[in-house]
């Protein structure tokens, strides 16, 4: 069965293993939960509550799914309002609400797997980037990371456990890696050997990867950070419009897509 929508998730509670920094406000938490892990795929989402439930945000929160192994959920996530925060004070030991997985990620885009991809993560969006590096295999797969600032750069050490081998550039040139927009070496990469993308990362980053790999002939598959009300695709808070017209419903249509059929100049 393939779970799309919250009515048809898992919903259990897990202990949470692990919450630790591994840049300023970036956090790693690692859920044990064995229903959702054994479902996940690249690309797909939990809706989350890690803080106590007298008190803090009243809804969930949506956060992509960066690992599933050994029974246990990871994801990657940033310190940006309540919900968050309260979550970056979790101690290991506690317990979550975990629900999922949701949406439509890679496998349920793809026919097959490709032979090959590059992988392009903007900021937090290097949070579905791991399960993604471990459905596709060590094959032809390169990682290009991009932040804006060294300060979010997520520990080098860290990454380098999963990622292996990878391309890091930071706009202010201060940190690891390349100075520079992320698209930089991508372009390159592309022009030496073009295979199809996954990126994730904000709006103006997929729309220059989109355009990207219309101009070498590849299919830009696009995990779209977008925020989430209802969860159901009813509020059409999370939506972008399509280049046909209509709307892409990110909790229930994606929140993975072809970027080239997104009609990026409509995204506010």
């Amino acid at each position: 069965m393939r779970i799309t929508d919250i009515s048809e998730a898992v919903i259990t509670e897990g202990r949470i293993v692990e919450n630790r920094p591994l840049a300023a406000g970036t956090y790693l938490m690692r859920i044990d939960c064995p229903e959702v892990a054994r479902a996940a795929g690249p690309g797909r989402f939990v809706k989350l509550r890690a803080w106590a439930e007298n008190g803090g945000p009243l809804l969930d929160r949506p956060f992509s799914i960066h690992r599933a192994t050994d029974g246990q959920v990871s994801v990657l996530y940033r310190v940006l309002g309540p919900a968050t925060r309260l979550m970056s004070r979790t101690p290991a030991g506690g317990t979550a609400k975990i629900s999922g997985p949701l949406g439509r990620g890679l496998g349920e885009m793809l026919p097959t797997k490709p032979e090959g991809m590059y992988l392009v993560a903007g900021g937090l969006g290097l949070a579905p980037m791991g399960l993604a590096l471990d459905w596709l295999g060590a094959g032809r797969v390169s990682l290009f990371y991009g932040e804006r600032s060294g300060r979010f750069q997520v520990d080098r050490e860290w990454l380098s456990s999963w990622a292996g081998d990878f391309t890091a550039t930071v706009d202010d040139g201060q940190g690891y890696g390349q100075a520079g927009l992320v698209t930089v070496p991508l372009e390159k990469a592309l022009e030496r050997d073009p295979r199809p993308v996954f990126a994730c990362g904000p709006a103006p980053m997929l729309a220059a990867v989109s355009r990207l790999a219309a101009r070498f002939g590849v299919t830009p598959w696009v995990s779209v950070e977008a925020g989430m009300a209802c969860g159901f695709g009813v509020c059409l808070t999370c939506s972008l419009p399509w280049k046909s017209g209509g709307r892409f419903r990110v909790c229930q249509d994606g929140p993975v897509a072809d970027g080239s059929a997104v009609d990026w100049e409509g995204v506010q």
